[in-house]
């Protein structure tokens, strides 16, 4: 097995000091506990492959590009898993329509199902869409859904609509969630037109059977509520495995990498260095503001309401919404790496030797 976790070291490491390395373990194997071992030896091969030995501040800078590699992978990993979920049918809304509101009449139900998991503006992902994509309006990229609607329905009030509504959810074998109270629309705070109190809320119930997911929505009206009804897929499982292995390949390849840059760095021309080593931290701030940025908002917004699928991972370090920043600094990283491989300049011995 010690031969195996040799791997975490460098190749030119390995070729000139494997065999001291294992004659020492199988002298000290007996006395300590494999585990340790082991890890011990991971630890300092995966530090021997960052340059500069003597500096503490390589480790840092590994650890925050490899973190930020592994989070970025994982999201992928995630969209993969995502990828082979059940479709939507819109067979399946049909019926739920009619299981929850035997008879009424629909205003609008989709009879298509949808053209992919995941649409912006109604389309699948295409190049045609790289622009909306990358300049600002990234949040557009979102799951697919299949909706319903109802102009009238039986109860004349919202609270006995919500009343209507849970009972047969429950009776069909929904498991739902507590109602969602919003105002229906937006004042100025202080003016004298605005009364909080006298604007009428819109409701939503959020509810799950099985893989399907349930968005109710109950606005607003002065007469008779208007029921929207929106089915989406829940998370897959396989999302989670893909997600933790995808993070954990992803952390490993930007520790490795970054390694692999860091000991040709050493041997780099002083000012390229320089340059380079302030281009990557610029390229970090790059990555880690969008990160920063989206996952508090996004906690904040899974603390206010309830969730039977927490929104993917890309959403909560802020992509794509930020993707122009994290493709901007992917440039960097690379101008910033091939600067850091600029070989110092060597004195030519020019002392001419007499016959």
């Amino acid at each position: 097995m010690h031969r195996w976790l040799l791997l975490a070291y460098p190749r030119d490491y390995r070729r000139e000091r494997s065999a001291e390395i294992l004659d020492t373990l199988q002298d000290i194997a007996p006395q300590r506990r494999g585990l340790r071992v082991g890890a011990n030896l991971v630890r300092h091969g995966l530090r021997a492959r960052l340059g500069r030995p003597a500096s503490r501040s390589v480790v840092a800078w590994a650890s925050v590009f490899a973190v930020a590699c592994g989070l970025f992978a994982a999201s992928f990993g995630i969209w993969l898993a995502w990828l082979g979920s059940r479709p939507l049918d819109h067979n399946e809304l049909a019926a739920t329509v009619d299981q929850l509101y035997p008879g009424e009449q629909v205003r609008d139900i989709d009879r298509q199902d949808p053209p992919a998991v995941f649409i912006i503006y109604g389309s699948p992902l295409s190049w045609q869409s790289a622009p909306s994509l990358l300049f600002g309006d990234g949040g557009e990229y979102e799951f697919a859904e299949i909706g319903a609607s109802f102009n009238r329905l039986p109860a004349v009030t919202r609270q006995k609509t919500l009343a209507q509504l849970q009972e047969r959810l429950r009776a069909a074998g929904w498991d739902f969630s507590e109602p969602i109270y919003s105002n229906s629309y937006d004042c100025i705070p202080n003016h004298p037109a605005c009364d909080p109190t006298s604007i009428p809320p819109n409701i939503t119930v959020y509810a799950q059977r099985g893989d399907n997911l349930l968005e109710v929505n109950i606005n607003a009206d002065n007469t008779t509520p208007l029921m929207n009804l929106a089915m989406t897929r829940a998370t897959p499982w396989a999302a989670y495995p893909a997600g933790a292995l995808a993070f954990l390949l992803g952390t490993l390849g930007g520790w490795v990498l970054f390694g692999w840059v860091s000991r040709r760095a050493e041997r780099s021309h002083p000012a390229a260095l320089a340059l380079a080593k302030l281009m990557f931290g610029f390229a970090m701030v790059l990555w880690w503001a969008s990160i920063l940025l989206a996952a508090p908002h996004m906690l904040a917004h899974h603390l206010e309401e309830p969730h039977y699928r927490w929104h993917p991972l890309w959403e909560w370090i802020g992509q794509p919404v930020l993707s122009l920043p994290f493709l901007f600094g992917w440039v960097v990283l690379i101008l910033a790496s091939g600067l850091a491989q600029l070989p110092r300049r060597r004195s030519v011995d020019q002392t001419a030797t007499s016959p």
